[in-house]
């Protein structure tokens, strides 16, 4: 697991790599935790959000394939702060064998201001952003 995290007065970043397993998940919901708190923007919100978007990764992407990376990449713009969780599995397609109800997207999409699902059989990412409150006075 790789992290960095680069700070400027004006923007902060954070770009992390996990592996597929389940204890990314907290090790995600825990690194934008700060990012989001220093960019004014709603930490639980946020926290749900990249845990079922990383949860999601762990359960679904790499079924059947072997295990792969997720990434986690956060940076602060001034009027919010964008979250991209990335990972290099099968993409999203459906799992009827899966006990889930599917309401990790649903979830995500009431959570976040905006949010972008992108997906093929070379992964899938998830873009969604926050409304942020710091740094709008430095715009």
């Amino acid at each position: 697991m790789a992290a960095v995290t680069a700070e400027s007065p004006e923007r902060a970043e954070l770009d992390l790599e996990l592996p597929s397993h389940a204890r990314s998940v907290g090790l995600a919901r825990e690194a934008v935790v700060d990012l989001a708190r220093r960019a004014g923007a709603p930490v639980d919100e946020v926290k749900l959000a990249v845990s079922e978007a990383v949860g999601n990764a762990v359960m679904h992407a790499f079924r059947d394939t072997a295990p792969g990376a997720i990434t986690l990449q956060a940076r602060q713009e001034p009027d919010r702060l964008v979250v991209t969780v990335a990972d290099d599995g099968r993409g999203m397609s459906p799992n009827l064998d899966s006990p889930g109800l599917g309401l990790g997207v649903s979830l995500i999409t009431r959570l976040a201001l905006d949010v972008r699902f992108d997906s093929s059989d070379h992964g899938t990412t998830v873009s969604m952003s926050f409304p942020a409150t710091a740094g709008r006075e430095r715009v």
